[in-house]
């Protein structure tokens, strides 16, 4: 019985690469898209969908838990599978180390219910029917609380582009609604943009907090644009007695 408990422990853990609850995660989002593509049925089950008409949806409360775990049918949702995973490898890795992994996954199912229930109540009161699945509102969530919890840190993304952990945080929050504008159809965003919006509550301690800090990150960026439009003028240099100049 040991050995089979060790042999399970190798297997969701990836032979020890990662915390045991980000390799459960991980398969677990593995086993829902495969049993998802074999039994359609259970996909349907699995996602979570706009009422319209149907309002029996919004009984069925494991859906703002489970869709985040279903990518879409295979063989089409491969990518989004692997690099998916891969996203939720690299930050869980990292926040779970920060945090533990019980507060980790704590974390996650409260991004992936509150973001659900806030796109359930959306669509259902634009009337509007969609089905909702796949981990990228999550990771860009994910991806934005890294970014608020690690301001300093530099990734490099693909060895072309270095970004500190505070840009990362700022572009993924102004990119996610200029993404559901340009690409469209928005309500099919309103999952990323509800999880977007709870990463940076939690990370700012409530939803007065998290105001607040916006307000003064945009307030920063602001001034950051204004100082920019000034010239610098080195102290070390005689100023000329002809010309005033500001700096």
């Amino acid at each position: 019985m040991a050995s089979r408990s060790s042999d399970l422990r190798r297997v969701l853990t990836f032979g020890g690469q990662v915390p045991l609850g980000v390799g459960s995660l991980v398969i677990a989002m593995a086993v829902a898209t495969v049993a998802g593509t074999a039994w359609p049925a259970l996909a349907g089950l699995l996602v979570l969908a706009g009422p319209g008409s149907d309002w029996v949806h919004l009984a069925e409360v494991w859906r703002l838990a489970t869709w985040p775990l279903y990518q879409g049918r295979l063989p089409n949702s491969l990518l989004d599978l692997a690099f998916g995973g891969f996203m939720m490898v690299w930050l869980g890795r990292q926040l779970s180390y920060a945090w533990s992994e019980r507060r980790f996954l704590l974390r996650v199912l409260l991004v992936t219910a509150c973001a659900g229930l806030v796109t359930v109540l959306v669509l259902a009161a634009l009337g509007q029917e969609h089905s909702s699945f796949g981990i990228w509102a999550v990771a860009n969530a994910l991806l934005v609380t890294w970014g608020l919890l690690f301001p300093g840190q530099r990734i490099n993304w693909f060895g072309a582009l270095e970004m500190r952990g505070a840009t990362v945080a700022q572009v993924v929050t102004v990119a996610t609604p200029l993404w559901a504008v340009v690409v469209g159809p928005p309500v099919a965003y309103v999952p990323h943009l509800a999880a977007v919006g709870v990463a940076w509550l939690l990370a700012a301690g409530g939803p007065r907090r998290g105001w607040s800090r916006m307000r003064e990150w945009w307030l920063r960026l602001t001034l950051d644009r204004q100082r920019r439009k000034f010239k610098v003028i080195s102290t070390d240099r005689p100023r000329p007695r002809s010309k005033e100049w500001m700096n």
